[in-house]
This record gives structure tokens, sequence and C-alpha cells, in this order.
């Protein structure tokens, strides 16, 4: 909550993705709401940061119905472990948008075989 985005071990994020949607779900209800408290203080051990779910955060998603999250593949951790890395991120942050990796599908049998059948047909059409 206070970062809005974090790059942590795939598994780690797509863990806590599920606890943020229905934190930010419970937030939504407003702070006048008593289970939406207690929820958020016994997730949020700084207590900085209920005053930024309900203020800044439940606002900020109120229109949507859900889906308030967005994890996105980075490149795997060096070291030993080589684990599988994500960012998860609340969406509508501050921070400027992360870019999809491209995919270079030039190399693919689908894109190849175009490719060839587009030279044939130059081939065949002649000069």
């Amino acid at each position: 909550v206070r970062h809005e985005r974090i790059e942590t071990p795939w598994a780690r994020a797509d863990e806590m993705r599920g606890y943020a949607e229905k934190l930010i779900d419970y937030a939504k209800r407003g702070d006048g709401d008593e289970r939406a408290m207690r929820m958020a203080s016994f997730w949020l051990t700084e207590k900085d940061l209920i005053h930024k779910l309900f203020k800044v955060l439940a606002p900020r998603f109120q229109p949507h119905p859900g889906s308030y999250t967005r994890m996105l593949h980075i490149p795997n951790r060096d070291g030993l472990d080589r684990a599988k890395m994500a960012v998860i991120e609340l969406k509508g942050n501050p921070f400027p948008p992360l870019m999809r990796p491209r995919r270079d599908s030039e190399k693919t049998l689908l894109n190849q075989l175009l490719k060839g059948y587009r030279e044939d047909a130059q081939r065949a059409a002649g000069p």
C-alpha cells in the first residue's frame, strides 16, 4: 500500500494479489464500516497506511468493480535459485507505466511460413 509498486518473486506476488484486492474491496465500504476498519488494522501493521487506504486508494477504485492490481513478469533473479520475478502494482499509481516485454515474433513458425509464402508468390509473379 505504501509504495503501490513492488518487485517480488512471482509466487509471492500471485498470493499477495488476492489479499490486496480483498483489502481494497473492504476499504471501498468506507472507514465507518467496522469490519473494514478491523481488516485494515489487521493487515496494515503501519497505522499511517490506514489513512492512505481509506482516503486515497478507496476513492480511486470506487467506480471500478474489481481488478485493482496488475502483475507483470520481469527477468528472473540472478543467483542460485533463478526465481521467476514479477512486479505487482496498484492500477492508477503515480509512477510511469511499465512496458510489457515485446516478444520477437519474427522467428515464430507461422511468421516464417508466411515469409516463405510471400517470397514464393513474388517469384511466381515474375520480374
